[in-house]
């Protein structure tokens, strides 16, 4: 006995995006595909890359210039602390000029502690030290210490900025890089398919209306 023959399956109707991907004759879809998830692949880590770079430059930048706002301060009253702590002048002696003298080495000193503290290079802290000395005993070659390592301070802030910069402009470069992607990925795959759907689309409907 032979099993008789199924019934035939009943046609699925195609879409109208399917039919109007019919004239899709730019590249074969399939390597319209590729070539869109490749680049949109790599868009995506080079913008996560550039994400991140820019997030350190920024913490950088805004580091860098608060410290080296405060070190111009600190310079010019570690300056005011050591005219009023070496002048012969007798205005200097003067309880109240005495007073303030020791008030403002108290406060340079307890703020190079605590810059000392959220310095992470060993060398700036070692600078830090040298200035803490030169407060608790202002003779010539400890203020000339001093003087010289507020000044590799500042130096490494300015390093620290000039770095931030440059990786800024790697970031201009990474954005091009990112928008040049993502155009490649839409003039591959999305746009031309989008064209030609809205191309069916308007066909369509002027075919129903007639």
């Amino acid at each position: 006995m032979t099993t008789p023959p199924l019934p035939p399956r009943p046609s699925v109707g195609r879409s109208s995006f399917a039919i109007a991907m019919k004239d899709y004759t730019f590249i074969r879809p399939g390597i319209a595909v590729t070539i869109s998830a490749v680049t949109l692949i790599a868009a995506v880590v080079i913008g996560l890359s550039l994400i991140r770079s820019l997030d350190r430059a920024s913490k950088t930048v805004t580091r860098g210039a608060g410290t080296s706002q405060m070190l111009h301060g600190y310079s010019a009253q570690y300056e005011v602390w050591h005219q009023m702590a070496t002048s012969a002048d007798p205005a200097y002696k003067k309880p109240d000029a005495v007073a303030q003298r020791n008030d403002l080495k108290a406060k340079l000193t307890a703020s190079f502690v605590e810059l000392g503290k959220v310095l992470p290079d060993a060398a700036d802290q070692e600078q830090v030290h040298a200035i803490l000395e030169a407060l608790a005993a202002p003779d010539p070659t400890a203020s000339t210490a001093a003087r010289q390592a507020m000044t590799v301070l500042l130096g490494t802030q300015d390093a620290a900025l000039f770095d931030a910069a440059r990786t800024s402009q790697r970031g201009v470069l990474f954005a091009a890089v990112l928008l040049g992607l993502t155009v490649i990925a839409a003039g591959t795959l999305v746009i031309p398919m989008a064209w030609l759907y809205v191309r069916y689309k308007q066909g369509a409907t002027i075919e129903v209306k007639v």
